[in-house]
């Protein structure tokens, strides 16, 4: 008898590839860099490792209740679709635009934040916000999170996506913990061109769930038509 395995590699794959396009971390470095600047590196750990268990806490938990949360504000999960495609397609818009003045200057990254250093007094709290959030995981990483689970949920394939988020939040972890390196290593223009590259991905994605939301639109209200009745 043929055994099942637990994670379809496949589906695993599909998730992981388009959380990495979507939710990967390069495009804060430059943010980052500024936050812990002059920071001890032991610091600088707790803060990454503090950072990280954030959003895996985060991811996991709107996985698990996000659907719950559209349903206690009566949002349909194609409204969410719709909304969800629009954020991932500006967002996808903003990486492709990106420059390398603009990774230099942590102010003009895609979140707004008033940055300034840590120190080691609040260093726990910045750990969450900025750092984890928004930094890490912005609005269209958890929309994403949430449309990805009611996928998963309706194809019984959410142990491969929890799978791929951990391994989305490992990846973060080892690119903040060689951040100074990875930032020397490819310089400015590097991580421009990869984050462009994301950009692309991240917009398809974003269309894609567009294109979902409308058509369940159009589904949904083609079946409620109205029948014409006859006058006798």
């Amino acid at each position: 008898m043929e055994v099942q395995p637990l994670i379809n590699p496949n589906t695993f794959h599909d998730y992981l590839t388009r959380l990495l396009a979507i939710g990967n971390s390069v495009s804060a470095l430059g943010a980052f860099l500024l936050l812990t600047k002059g920071m001890p590196r032991n610091k600088i750990n707790q803060i990454i490792f503090i950072s990280s268990l954030t959003c895996l806490i985060t991811l996991v938990g709107f996985m698990f209740i996000g659907t719950r949360i559209l349903n206690f504000f009566g949002v349909s999960i194609n409204a969410f679709q719709v909304a969800g495609g629009i954020l991932l397609g500006k967002v996808g818009l903003e990486m492709l635009g990106h420059s390398p003045e603009k990774i230099n200057d942590p102010k003009s990254n895609n979140q707004k934040i008033n940055l300034h250093r840590i120190d080691s007094q609040n260093m726990y709290s910045e750990a969450v916000v900025p750092i984890a959030i928004p930094l890490t995981i912005g609005g269209a990483t958890l929309s994403a999170i949430v449309l990805f689970a009611e996928t998963a949920a309706q194809t019984e394939t959410s142990h491969e996506l929890l799978a791929a988020i951990v391994i989305l939040v490992i990846v973060n972890y080892v690119i903040f913990r060689f951040s100074a390196g990875i930032f020397n290593l490819l310089g400015s223009m590097g991580i421009n061109i990869f984050i462009r590259i994301m950009g692309i991905f991240t917009l398809s994605i974003g269309i894609q769930f567009l294109a979902q939301g409308l058509g369940g639109f159009y589904l949904k209200y083609r079946a409620m038509e109205i029948p014409v009745v006859s006058m006798m």
